[in-house]
């Protein structure tokens, strides 16, 4: 027989939502992840796009291997697209500032053997260069399917974020997941929107 008096209804009630919250919290990259992918897609002001968020992300991957410290992730991917915001907004380009960084770090990290360690390390630096090939070809080469470049960018960054949370090396696991979700919901948002037109 179960027990149904108010206080037992009231604690099962109280234990429920505390469980969801817990679950809630306990994903909150996830969310993160679904937001910023919603408002980049949607958005009709110009924002950051595709291109410059997969540039973002691999650059943050890059130096944080290149720093060894994973907890600084969000440091350095709020630090990095405050630069490239900033670097579009004075009509820069914020490949002309963000290429060097990536340059520079690359150089340190081979210099300091950070990026000549085996595994996801030794990896850095190619998926920075792939990345940056891909972003500046879309951006830059005026081609037709530069939106399906950016959209594969995306999507190929998306399986470096699970590599990366799967062997919870380089970057937080959080920050992994934040971008899993971004790139993912945002490379296949990009190529329905493209196809819908």
């Amino acid at each position: 027989m179960t027990n149904t008096s108010p206080g037992y209804t009231n604690g099962h009630r109280h234990s429920t939502i505390r469980r969801i919250a817990s679950a809630v919290a306990g994903r909150w990259p996830t969310f993160l992840g679904i937001a910023l992918a919603a408002s980049t897609l949607f958005d009709e002001d110009g924002g950051p796009g595709g291109a410059f968020i997969v540039t973002v992300a691999a650059l943050s991957y890059l130096t944080v291997a290149v720093l060894d410290r994973p907890r600084a992730v969000w440091l350095v991917v709020i630090a990095l697209s405050a630069i490239g915001t900033a670097a579009d907004m004075a009509g820069i380009g914020y490949w002309l500032v963000l290429g060097p960084i990536a340059v520079l770090a690359t150089l340190v990290g081979l210099v300091r053997g950070q990026l000549r360690r085996p595994g996801l390390f030794l990896l850095q630096a190619p998926q920075m260069l792939a990345v940056s090939v891909v972003a500046l070809t879309a951006e830059y080469g005026g081609l037709e399917f530069a939106g399906y470049l950016v959209a594969a960018a995306l999507i190929g960054h998306a399986v470096w974020d699970v590599a990366h949370w799967r062997a919870n090396k380089v970057v937080a696991r959080s920050l992994a997941e934040f971008c899993f979700v971004l790139d993912a919901l945002l490379g296949l948002g990009i190529i329905i929107l493209l196809l819908l037109a």
